[in-house]
């Protein structure tokens, strides 16, 4: 479910109605604007052919917004602040070009729809900022334009004295066009979409998590994946493989728990379609080589990691800066450094996962059921402490990012065993979980940043039908598809 999804609603209603007003009021001022102006002369014929472009390449990336959440309200707003304006030129003013509209909108509709199908919504974003700059740039040239000839024609204090509404239109005129293009830009926050880092503390129910989301990348969107394990016996690097983990689950036995001295990172990759769609990365854990890491990951700690790592490997900070994020890069040190490993390991995780943090488009934080199920004193104060340090590193991570929360082992809070994942009963237990979490006040801290950024809570798990604490040996996979929604 979206977090505040309530505040989401009415500013989607304002953003309409705040763009048809600003809208109506700007054609209407930009009448005599207009009939001033240059469109009888060679400006005239040269720009508005121009704006006509524009306004149909800006119609269409307006509707693209619509599948990013990030900026689903700024594209609202800025569809119904073009079509009164694009009906405006075209009934009123006769000044729309309807061949170079509809050049605009076709061009529209093939950059915004690659880049909306292969999820790159901060690429698609980036070329609506630059349209939106040429566009204004444009409006701004026709309206000071006519100015300069309403005050070359008037002289500037008899046009004020004989004509003050004529001059006040040019005025308003301007401020609205400067103030549409900030507002726009400031909201206009597209993400990588194609990537989704997963990110937990220990024993939060990470390797289980993964092995539902493969199952579904497997199942629905033609799956595959990449990994890199490290251990301090190399042998024992294939027991924590993903093929390993799913030959354990078809023999119906349960999964080996991580040993102390292993790391696993992980890479689902899907597609939908026949484009390319989404990675997903999750680094799997377990205690010896990576000490107290959640509190260790943030912009200082890690200018400090890569500055000694550059060190250690002989490499240059900029190009491990650039590539630690990547699986490949990952195994190249694996290979070329095992001697050092032991001593770079907890260097290694800290920056991959700080740089996959950073990188990537959706970020997906994971909460221990268990811990929730439990809530006595010592589950509630590593929760409270748990989602303080998720909301440190929503700060420094940024708004231009969508986020996710998902209670896993959602089996050990509620009996769920007979309930549809898909059900109003899923849905009414998933609200009253999140209810339950929003006693803690460091929780309410993260919900409080859903009024500027995309915010999800999500229950999953991996066997509803799990019971007494056995151990899991089959995994029947649980509201994944919602999360699956969120990554797609």
């Amino acid at each position: 479910m979206r977090v505040n999804e309530k505040k989401q609603k009415i500013y989607f209603k304002l953003s309409i109605m705040v763009g048809l007003i600003l809208s109506i009021v700007f054609s209407w001022l930009d009448i005599p604007t207009i009939n001033g102006g240059p469109n009888n002369i060679l400006p005239g014929v040269v720009f508005y052919p121009v704006v006509s472009l524009l306004l149909g390449f800006l119609l269409i990336c307006s509707i693209g917004f619509y599948y990013d959440e990030s900026s689903k309200i700024c594209g609202t707003f800025f569809f119904f602040f073009l079509v009164p304006l694009i009906l405006s030129y075209t009934l009123l003013n006769n000044v729309l070009y309807l061949d170079f509209f509809v050049y605009g909108m076709l061009i529209g509709i093939i950059i915004s729809g690659y880049y909306i199908i292969n999820h790159h919504h901060e690429i698609f974003s980036n070329y609506v900022k630059v349209t939106l700059k040429l566009f204004t740039a444009v409006m701004l040239f026709i309206v000071f334009y006519n100015f300069l000839m309403f005050i070359f024609t008037n002289g500037f204090i008899n046009g004020y004295v004989n004509n003050k509404l004529g001059f006040i239109t040019y005025i308003l005129n301007i401020i609205i066009i400067i103030g549409i293009y900030l507002l726009v830009v400031r909201q206009i926050k597209g993400v990588d979409g194609s990537k989704v880092f997963v990110f937990g503390p220990s024993r939060s129910g990470k390797t289980y998590f993964m092995l539902g989301m493969y199952k579904q990348f497997v199942g629905f969107f033609g799956g595959h994946s990449k990994e890199v394990i490290i251990c301090g016996v190399q042998k024992e690097e294939t027991s924590f493989s993903l093929a390993h983990y799913l030959g354990q689950i078809d023999k119906n036995e349960p999964l080996q728990s991580n040993v102390q001295d292993m790391v696993g990172i992980y890479t689902l990759m899907g597609k939908k379609g026949e484009f390319k769609n989404i990675e997903l990365a999750i680094v799997d854990y377990a205690g010896e080589w990576v000490h107290d890491l959640i509190s260790k990951i943030d912009p200082v700690n890690n200018a400090k990691i890569i500055a000694k790592l550059s060190d250690r490997l002989d490499i240059d900070q900029k190009t491990l800066a650039d590539n630690i994020g990547f699986v490949k890069f990952i195994k190249s040190i694996k290979e070329n450094h095992r001697e050092i490993i032991p001593t770079i390991i907890e260097d290694v995780v800290l920056s991959f996962i700080y740089k996959r943090l950073t990188s990537s488009g959706k970020i997906i934080f994971l909460i221990d059921g268990d811990k929730v199920a439990k809530d006595d004193g010592p589950s509630r104060d590593e929760l409270t402490r748990l989602f303080g340090y998720y909301a440190n590193i929503m700060d420094f991570v940024g708004e231009e990012k969508q986020y996710a929360l998902i209670v896993t082992k959602t089996d050990k809070i509620k009996p769920i065993d007979t309930i549809a994942e898909n059900s109003l009963q899923a849905e009414d237990i998933e609200k009253d979980i999140f209810e339950k979490l929003h006693t803690f006040t460091t929780f309410q801290a993260i919900e409080g940043k859903a009024g500027s950024t995309p915010l999800f809570f999500f229950t999953v798990s991996v066997n509803p039908m799990n019971k007494n604490d056995q151990q899991i040996s089959q995994i029947f996979p649980w509201r994944f598809g919602e999360v699956a929604k969120f990554e797609f």
